[in-house]
């Protein structure tokens, strides 16, 4: 059996007609039929049934088409498999994460993975909105979320550590709040449009309390909500890596830091594959290295 032949028949039969295979293929419509026709000479089976209008299967042609489907799917693992082998440290790695989660670790991260695959090319893309991993379009992810889809592995880091901050100016205004519930009272900048994140929680040595939030302004980049917190404009609730910097400086200030809040149960993520490259096996040990280094980010 030619396997040029059956690859000819197989997209002629998942195009639906050979002028779509030979369009797809970029090959002519003869061409095909030739293949074909020798296919089933050397089968010695009909595997098509031809009229004017469709192309129809008999049952030897529908007993290869799932056949040559398994064949085909082989195949394309063995290349990626090869690829794994062969490009260890060339290629590209794709990777997503959350606009302000990227821009806080991208430095750092590039700098160490570089000394490890110094000859792949890195694409970045931070957004805020959630990528289907499945698709194929980025080979790694940092994501906060409760639930990981079955077609993905997922390395937990943890929760994220969140604080609540205000700006200098509008703590000497309104003074320190002493407890969650006076938050309830204030002005507070939202982030994102998760129903859940209306409600800010938080635990104290077995006391958990849900805030109900009120504010005219919501931003869906952290980012955006410092920006207006250091304008005094509300009180916001930030992952602590984000704020860390501004609050050693003085220019924010951390409330209510005797409670404990989080909502961002953080993993590393990437397509199951039956062999990971090593470049994707690098940069999860670099992601899980960097917070590692910094336990005082995850609760």
């Amino acid at each position: 059996m030619d396997v040029s032949h059956l690859a000819s028949f197989y997209e002629v039969v998942k195009g639906g007609s050979f002028s779509a295979a030979a369009d797809l293929m970029g090959v002519s419509k003869g061409m095909l039929s030739r293949h074909v026709s020798a296919l089933e000479a050397s089968l010695n089976a009909q595997l098509l049934q031809r009229t004017t209008r469709r192309l129809s299967l008999t049952e030897a042609g529908k007993t290869l088409y799932l056949q040559a489907g398994q064949i085909f799917a082989l195949a394309r693992q063995a290349e990626q498999d090869i690829q794994a082998l062969t490009e260890e440290d060339s290629g590209r790695l794709r990777f997503t994460c959350p606009v302000s989660t990227g821009d806080r670790m991208v430095s750092e991260l590039l700098a160490r993975f570089a000394t490890l695959c110094p000859g792949v090319e890195v694409e970045l893309n931070f957004t805020n909105a959630m990528i289907d991993m499945s698709q194929g379009e980025h080979d790694i992810a940092l994501r906060a979320m409760e639930r990981v889809p079955d077609n993905l592995v997922a390395l937990p880091l943890g929760r994220l550590k969140d604080m609540v901050v205000a700006s200098p100016a509008l703590i000497a205004r309104e003074g320190i709040p002493a407890t969650p519930y006076e938050l309830g009272g204030r002005t507070c900048l939202r982030q994102g449009s998760n129903p859940a994140w209306e409600q800010w929680h938080f635990r104290k040595e077995g006391e958990e309390v849900q805030i109900p939030v009120q504010g005219r302004v919501r931003a869906n980049h952290y980012s955006t909500l410092l920006q207006l917190v250091h304008a005094g404009m509300g009180y916001a609730k930030c992952p602590l890596m984000l704020v860390e910097a501004s609050l050693a400086k003085g220019e924010l200030v951390a409330v209510l830091t005797d409670w404990q809040t989080g909502l961002h149960p953080l993993h590393v993520l990437h397509a199951q594959q039956r062999r990971v490259p090593r470049k994707i096996r690098l940069f999860k040990q670099v992601l899980a290295q960097w917070f590692a280094e910094r336990p005082h980010y995850l609760l």
